[in-house]
């Protein structure tokens, strides 16, 4: 991947991964909680594009981080 593919900086997609997380943590709590299985088959489904997301934006923000670093060797 190339830096310029990335729509968005570093840090905006660290704040859009710290708020993937706190929406994931949030629904696995209520998960634990479902009474109906309809309700449960619901959120599994929410939770597994959740974690989808997570993992999707914790290798762009690593990417980034890589290629943050690489551009600070090169100018040295």
């Amino acid at each position: 991947m190339n830096y310029q593919q990335f729509q968005k900086t570093l840090p905006e997609y660290e704040k859009d991964l710290k708020e993937a997380k706190k929406k994931f943590d949030k629904l696995s709590k209520q998960y634990k909680k479902c009474r109906s299985v309809y309700q449960a088959e619901m959120m599994y489904d929410d939770l597994t594009i959740l974690n989808e997301d997570i993992a999707e934006l914790q290798m762009i923000v690593k990417e980034l981080r890589q290629q943050k670093k690489f551009a600070e060797i090169e100018s040295c």
